[in-house]
């Protein structure tokens, strides 16, 4: 009959800390001297630095976006801008080349402007005579003409009688409005013909039309 022999017991081994070598229990993770971990793994933390960078490009790129938008509304802006002061240029009329036959003197039906008296041009209320070349307006004298343009100054007025006198159309003057009740105040208009009738500025006006780009027919009343 054979015997077994049973093994002794392990032999316990002493644990003890790797840093302070304090002696430490068989259950013991943390030195109670200096607190080391024996036992446990501390992880390290997450990385902060991708994150940060991630939210700084982000950062970065709504700024852009914020100055883009601002440029482009800025350049918006300055493309309907007005500049302040800057006066409005007065459109001048339309003139349409062409030729209107003369009508034959002493014809049946065709009316005869009244006579416009030979007179010194009336001064202007600048001091200045009538441009040479421009017809003036008889003195005190009430009748119908025809309006073609206005401007408001009479250099601006005179140049533009000057160009339509040039395309052929007679008897064409400068009023100052401030010297007539039926005219606006602080004008000066372009005016064609003396007329004893509205018919007959109405028949005139049918006749250089298109010569003068258009116009319209108006009673002139001198201020009293």
């Amino acid at each position: 009959m054979s015997s077994v022999e049973t093994p002794p017991p392990p032999t316990a081994v002493e644990r003890r800390c790797p840093h302070c070598d304090a002696h430490l229990s068989a259950e013991q993770e943390w030195c109670l001297q200096c607190g080391a971990a024996v036992g446990t793994h501390v992880a390290e933390p997450r990385g902060w630095r991708a994150p940060v960078a991630v939210v700084a490009v982000l950062l970065a790129l709504a700024l852009i976006a914020v100055v883009l938008a601002i440029t482009e509304l800025s350049r918006d802006a300055e493309g309907v801008q007005e500049v302040p002061g800057q006066p409005t240029a007065t459109p001048s009329a339309t003139v349409t080349p062409g030729v209107t036959p003369s009508p034959t003197p002493g014809a049946e039906g065709t009316p005869t402007p009244s006579p416009v008296p030979s007179a010194t041009p009336s001064a202007s209320p600048e001091g200045g005579a009538a441009s040479p070349g421009l017809t003036p307006w008889p003195e005190g004298r009430t009748a119908y003409t025809i309006v073609l343009n206005s401007s408001g100054t009479r250099d601006d007025a005179e140049r533009l009688a000057g160009e339509l006198a040039g395309k052929g159309v007679p008897d064409v003057g400068v009023l100052d409005s401030n010297d007539f009740e039926s005219l606006g105040p602080d004008s000066f208009v372009v005016f064609s013909g003396v007329y004893g009738s509205e018919a007959e500025a109405q028949q005139a006006l049918a006749k250089i039309r298109d010569q003068a780009g258009g116009g319209s027919t108006r009673r002139i009343v001198p201020q009293k």
